[in-house]
């Protein structure tokens, strides 16, 4: 009983964390729209860019921005 116990909080632990991940890509996404919706290019939007991408970014997307690598 408690091995299946365990095995359901890992499954749901795992699902979770899928679905926190889906959640937050979209947000960025809908985010990095918003920005350049609402801003011309220049400093106002990159600094959107930037806000975005450490709201909802992953760690992977937040290091190719400080890079320079990631251009939304």
């Amino acid at each position: 009983m408690i091995i299946i116990a365990i095995i359901i909080g890992i499954m749901g632990n795992s699902n979770y964390q899928d679905v926190t991940s889906i959640r937050d890509q979209n947000h960025l996404q809908l985010s990095i729209n918003d920005c350049k919706r609402l801003f011309d290019a220049g400093l106002d939007r990159i600094e959107c860019f930037e806000k975005s991408i450490n709201a909802f970014g992953t760690d992977e997307q937040k290091q190719q921005w400080r890079l320079g690598y990631f251009n939304p």
